[in-house]
C-alpha cells in the first residue's frame, strides 16, 4: 500500500473533523447528557421521596379506615343496644296497656254484671209480683185450675 496524497488529505481531514467535534459539538452533546443525567437522578430522587410519602399516606389510611372501623363497630353496637332497650320499653309498655286493658274490662264486666243482676232482680220481682197478683185474684176469683196457671206462666 502506497502512502499519496489523497490518504494523507483524508487524514488530515479525519483529524480535523474528530478535533472539530470534541472542540465545539461534543461539550454541546455532553451538557445534554449532563442535564439529562441530573433529570433523570433528580427525578430518581423525587420518585423515592414520592414512595415514601405514598407509603407514609397508605399507613395513615390505613390507621385511619381502622379508626373509622372501630367508630362505624361502636355506632352499630350503640344502635343495637337502642333498639334492644327501646324493643324491651315497648314490650314493657305494650304489657301495661294489655294489663290495664284487661283490667278495665274485667271492671266493665263486673259492673254490667251488677247491673245485669239489679235489672235480673227488678225483672223478677215484677214477675213474681205479676204472677203473686193473678194468683191472688185467681184465689179471689177461685180459677185456681190448671189452664189458669199455665195461662199466667204462658204470659210470663
Amino acid at each position: 500500500m502506497e502512502i499519496n496524497v489523497t490518504l494523507l488529505s483524508q487524514i488530515v481531514a479525519f483529524i480535523l473533523y474528530v478535533f472539530f467535534c470534541i472542540k465545539f459539538v461534543w461539550p454541546y452533546i455532553n451538557k445534554i447528557i449532563e442535564k439529562r443525567e441530573n433529570d433523570i437522578c433528580e427525578g430518581y430522587v423525587k420518585v423515592k421521596k414520592l414512595k415514601i410519602k405514598l407509603n407514609n399516606l397508605k399507613k395513615k389510611i390505613g390507621l385511619e379506615l381502622k379508626n373509622t372501623e372501630k367508630k362505624v363497630l361502636n355506632i352499630l353496637s350503640e344502635a343495637k343496644y337502642k333498639s334492644d332497650l327501646l324493643i324491651k320499653d315497648s314490650k314493657i309498655k305494650a304489657n301495661y296497656e294489655y294489663k290495664k286493658i284487661i283490667l278495665d274490662a274485667k271492671i266493665k264486666m263486673k259492673n254490667e254484671r251488677k247491673i245485669m243482676h239489679q235489672n235480673f232482680n227488678k225483672e223478677i220481682f215484677k214477675v213474681i209480683n205479676f204472677a203473686l197478683i193473678k194468683i191472688t185474684n185467681g184465689v179471689f176469683d177461685k180459677k185456681l185450675d190448671d189452664k189458669f196457671i199455665k195461662n199466667i206462666i204462658n204470659k210470663l
